[in-house]
């Protein structure tokens, strides 16, 4: 499976275009999920350590129905509007919390290919 996760808040062009690629690749005979950091309660990485130790986060919110789904890809398309010159506040929070999916499993993200989409506005 094919994990798009779209860092926008809103849904609009930067959620549409991931649908689009996403699409694409379903026509390559990919499976494709799209996940949505939109509407989800994801909160930064305290970079307290909790996961090296533990091998789960101490944070329990939405970032946990993401985990499986990386765990699951085989690859990422990860989209993002572009704010002030840098990926959205919500893309930059579902990457850093990633931390706690290698302390459990240091190779999960290893050979999955990935590409990232960055919409500009305006």
């Amino acid at each position: 499976m094919i994990l798009g996760i779209s860092g926008s808040p809103r849904k609009m062009a930067t959620e549409h275009i991931l649908g689009v690629a996403l699409k694409m690749l379903e026509e390559k005979g990919f499976k494709t999920h799209l996940f949505a950091m939109r509407g989800k309660n994801i909160s930064p990485c305290r970079h307290c350590d909790y996961c090296l130790k533990n091998k789960e986060c101490i944070v329990k919110d939405d970032m946990y129905q993401l985990y499986p789904l990386i765990r699951e890809a085989e690859g990422f398309v990860l989209a993002t509007p572009v704010y002030n010159g840098s990926m959205s506040a919500q893309m930059k929070i579902a990457m850093d919390r990633t931390r706690a999916t290698l302390a459990a499993e240091p190779r999960s993200l290893r050979r999955k290919p990935g590409m990232a989409i960055a919409i500009g506005g305006d």
